[in-house]
């Protein structure tokens, strides 16, 4: 696997051509529904996913006819199977749609196409005793006319009675795509980047993948976000401010506190920057920097809204004034940066 270094400069000089040096916003409406190429291209490989994407490249190459993927929500299995609809329609020039199994079964006998056939979602009909017997007689009936399967159930890992659902269970390939492990996710995280345009460093990078909670969807969703304010994120004032932006995305993470954390580093600095009051430094970097709200940093300071606001303001007139002053604000935010990555 790439390191952290080879997957942050894979493809960046491309990025920075696309991007160009300026900052740049995006309207929300071209973040949330530009559709954007589904192809095995925009896969990103990974130990807990290669073998689900294998499993689909030989079903649309023909080699395996009958393909159940399984895995939790959230890690690509209705992007790979979008990727294996691209495939087919590029190559048979016939449309191939991928189906959620209750608009299948609501359709039949029109959806059971001749050609393969895409399903998704297929847990949905498991715990409903008609429409699980449906399609189990549907799903027999493919496989002993040979017609090309693929299949996809949300669950954390292949179980018995999975197993025993799908009919002549022989005939069939069983590919697993799990949730990414830190590692994994820092290499998705890096193709993710690479699709929405967007320059991360690798600090930012690496935070995002330790301490970030939820799914594949929850990566998407940051991104999403970062790319309505900008798309360059590389220096540590840009990573800082990247984090103020992602702070909901972290709420789920009980350690995570991204106030107490500059507080706390502020703290620790005070023989660093003897001639600035430490506290004001962290209220000037919250506020200023990081972009947090004035209510929620002046309760983790312990004092009032008003008091954090005229403080930070104070102290972001004297650094306008004084370029020892900004040498420090850039040092300290460096500082932040470098400790939320390595924690």
């Amino acid at each position: 696997m790439a390191t952290l270094d080879e997957a942050y400069h894979l493809d960046r000089a491309h990025l920075v051509n696309r991007i160009g040096s300026s900052e740049q916003t995006t309207k929300i409406s071209k973040v949330l529904f530009e559709r954007r190429e589904t192809s095995f291209n925009s896969l990103a490989a990974l130990p807990s996913n290669v073998q689900a994407i294998e499993a689909a490249l030989m079903f649309s190459a023909g080699y395996n006819p009958f393909v159940a993927l399984i895995g939790p929500s959230g890690w690509g299995k209705s992007h790979l199977l979008s990727a294996v609809s691209s495939r087919l329609s590029h190559e048979l020039a016939t449309s191939h749609e991928r189906y959620s199994v209750s608009d299948y079964l609501a359709s039949l006998p029109r959806a059971d196409v001749n050609g393969p056939l895409l399903l998704d979602d297929v847990q949905d009909a498991l715990g409903k005793s008609r429409l699980k017997m449906s399609l189990r007689l549907n799903l027999e009936r493919r496989v002993r006319c040979g017609k090309p399967t693929i299949v996809a159930f949300t669950s954390p890992k292949p179980s018995r009675a999975l197993r025993a659902f799908l009919p002549f269970p022989r005939e069939w390939t069983i590919a697993t795509m799990g949730a990414a492990e830190p590692a994994e996710r820092v290499l998705l995280l890096h193709q993710m980047s690479i699709a929405e345009g967007l320059l991360l460093s690798p600090r930012l990078s690496k935070v995002i993948a330790d301490q970030m909670h939820g799914n594949g969807r929850t990566l998407s969703g940051a991104l999403k976000r970062l790319r309505l304010s900008g798309t360059n994120w590389l220096d540590p004032s840009a990573t800082l401010r990247a984090f103020g932006l992602l702070d909901p995305f972290f709420a789920d993470n009980g350690i995570w506190d991204l106030k107490h954390k500059i507080l706390k580093i502020a703290d620790s600095c005070k023989e660093q920057f003897p001639a600035i009051s430490s506290t004001d430094l962290a209220l000037y970097t919250l506020l200023h920097e990081a972009g947090l709200s004035e209510v929620s940093v002046a309760r983790a300071a312990g004092i009032e809204p008003a008091d954090a606001y005229l403080r930070a303001a104070s102290f972001k007139l004297h650094a306008e004034e004084m370029e020892s002053i900004r040498s420090h604000i850039r040092q300290f935010v460096d500082q932040v940066v470098d400790s939320l990555a390595r924690d």
